[in-house]
This record gives C-alpha cells, sequence and structure tokens, in this order.
C-alpha cells in the first residue's frame, strides 16, 4: 500500500512528463500536504525529466535511424523504489514503451510489489487523462468554443471544487477499468462473436 506522500510524488511525475501545468501545481500543493519536503518533490521531478528527456532521444534517434528496430535506452539511474514508481508514471504519462518496461523491469527487481506498480500506473493513467483534456480545452478555446469533455470512467481527477483530485483517489479507482477489466472485455467480445455466429449458422441450416 502506497502512503499518501508517496502517491502525491508519482503524481507530480506523471504531471512533468504528460507536460500539463495545472497537473503540476496542484499536484506539487498536494505532495506537500501530504508531508513531502523539497528534496523529495526534488527528486520526483528530476526522476521524470530524465524519463521525458531519454524518451525524447530514443524518438531522435528513431528519426534519424527509422530502420533501426530497437534503438539503445540511455536509463535514469535507480536510487529507490519510489524512483522507480515514479519514473514508471513519467514512462507511462509520455508514452514510452520501452522506459515503461525498463522501469518496470527494475521496480521488479527493488522488490516493489505488483499492487504499487499498478498504483502507480493507475495515477499515470489518470494524469495523462486531464492533461489532454486541459490541452483539449486549451484548443477549443483558442476558436472561441466550448466543447463539453465526456466524462472519463472511472471517476478521473475531477471533483467539484477544483477540478483535481488527489493521487489518493485516483489510486482507489481512476483508470481501473484499463488494467483490469481489458481482458475480461476481450473475452466477452469473443463469447459474443461465437455465440452470433452459432445463431447465423442455425438460421442457415434451418
Amino acid at each position: 500500500m502506497l502512503s499518501d506522500k508517496e502517491q502525491e510524488l508519482i503524481a507530480v511525475g506523471a504531471s512533468i512528463a504528460s507536460g500539463c501545468q495545472p497537473c503540476t501545481r496542484y499536484h506539487f500543493r498536494a505532495a506537500r500536504i501530504a508531508g513531502a519536503n523539497d528534496e523529495e518533490i526534488r527528486q520526483a521531478v528530476s526522476a521524470a525529466l530524465c524519463v521525458r528527456r531519454n524518451a525524447t532521444e530514443v524518438m531522435a534517434r528513431l528519426g534519424n535511424q527509422p530502420d533501426e528496430t530497437k534503438p539503445e535506452i540511455v536509463c535514469c539511474e535507480s536510487e529507490s523504489p519510489i524512483r522507480e514508481l515514479v519514473s514508471i508514471s513519467a514512462a507511462y504519462a509520455v508514452n514510452c514503451v520501452s522506459h515503461l518496461e525498463t522501469h518496470l523491469t527494475a521496480a521488479r527487481q527493488h522488490g516493489v510489489p505488483d499492487d504499487q506498480i499498478l498504483a502507480a500506473l493507475k495515477i499515470a493513467c489518470a494524469v495523462k487523462d486531464m492533461a489532454g483534456k486541459k490541452a483539449q480545452a486549451a484548443a477549443y478555446k483558442a476558436f472561441g468554443r466550448s466543447e463539453p469533455v465526456a466524462a472519463s470512467k472511472p471517476p478521473c481527477v475531477f471533483d467539484r471544487n477544483n477540478g483535481m483530485v488527489s493521487a489518493q483517489i485516483i489510486a482507489q479507482g481512476a483508470c481501473a477499468e484499463t488494467f483490469h477489466t481489458r481482458k475480461e472485455k476481450s473475452d466477452n467480445g469473443k463469447n459474443h462473436q461465437r455465440i452470433q455466429g452459432e445463431r447465423n449458422r442455425r438460421r442457415v441450416s434451418g
């Protein structure tokens, strides 16, 4: 189980990596309220920036050598389990699969349990979702339009007061569907296709 402070540090990492300024400001404040000191926040920012910078370098190398099947990964130094969790959330938020895989492996080598890794992924998922909504709102605003943004399910980073929700709430439920029910949905879809196929065959034979 992650503490409130750890969850907010993970959210800081995802906010930095996704480039969401409102998210970063919110989770900075939330991290301090949860008990994080300046050095702990600085370490989270450093880990996220390292992942973001290296992810950019991976894409730069790929752009210059598009035939390269697997660009070399320069991994950020790992100092602690919480830094790995921050790096996981940052890699997810910046869409860097290679760094995500690297830091998932490193987290397990540090002995981080799967439930904590999953919580970090849920937090990153929700922060990334909010970053997209903020960018979408800015794009519509530039054209003088106000478009409603479809509500996320489960509850991704919205509340009545300030439009954000703490990382603790996110970790408990946000984007759980992404990680828990994807296989179930796939299985249900296959079962539906099988049942529909059997019905069609009966109609033809009948």
